[in-house]
């Protein structure tokens, strides 16, 4: 085993202040229906004749968001060790000091101690638009992009119920607690890893009978619906 510095454990030194580190990555769900085909199909299912105007195409993005958290704390702590000793010693040296008789209590000794602890604990949760918790696997396949796609399409991005600086708040009060028996803390460490994961909806709009009409072709299934 290595041999710890005395330095490590001077319980009078200063505490270390807590180390955040957040980072986000971004995806988009694997296409069945990119948008061409969701083109042609819009085309299809208009009726041709009844509508008047032109027919416009947008594009949307519903995200999923996937939050994991951690907490660590190295830290000191005092503690009070009890050393039995056979009943005739008059005197001990332990740890570089010396116990006198008096100091030998019922065939015990006490020995103060500077303890080195390790705490971890962590969560994580994923969550619809809507901010309802589902399971990982309801979650399509995707693909990482850059940032600059989320920084691009942004306005095209429907905004979640949950923001996502209110979920790594969560988990800042959830998991960042000291424990109690810390004397100096010696390193401290809040993490946060944020996914947001995009679908991709494209939409026709078109005038029929004098009413406006929305098709929506679901880019991961294929599937259109008509408001």
């Amino acid at each position: 085993m290595g041999e710890l510095m005395s330095d490590e454990f001077d319980l009078t030194g200063p505490n270390a202040s807590l180390n955040e580190e957040i980072t986000t990555k971004y995806f988009i769900c694997v296409e069945k229906c990119d948008q061409y085909s969701a083109r042609t199909k819009i085309e299809e299912k208009k009726i041709v004749g009844k509508e008047s105007g032109e027919l416009s195409f947008e594009t949307s993005y519903t995200p999923y968001v996937v939050a994991k958290a951690s907490y660590s704390i190295v830290y000191l702590r005092r503690d009070r060790y009890t050393i039995a000793v056979p009943p005739d010693v008059e005197a001990a040296q332990v740890l570089n000091r010396v116990f006198t008789a008096n100091e030998i209590i019922r065939n015990e000794i006490k020995v103060d101690a500077a303890e080195k602890v390790t705490v971890e604990r962590g969560d994580s949760t994923e969550l619809n638009h809507k901010g309802d918790r589902i399971r990982f696997k309801e979650i399509p396949p995707h693909n990482e992009v850059d940032a600059s796609f989320y920084e691009e399409h942004q306005t095209q991005i429907e905004r979640p119920k949950l923001d996502v600086g209110d979920i790594i708040e969560k988990f800042r009060d959830q998991l960042v607690h000291r424990p109690k028996d810390v004397t100096r803390s010696i390193e401290e460490t809040f993490t946060a890893e944020i996914q947001i994961i995009l679908r991709t909806y494209y939409w026709g709009i078109f005038t029929e009978e004098n009413k406006e009409k929305k098709m929506r072709i679901d880019s991961v299934t294929g599937k259109a619906d008509l408001f």
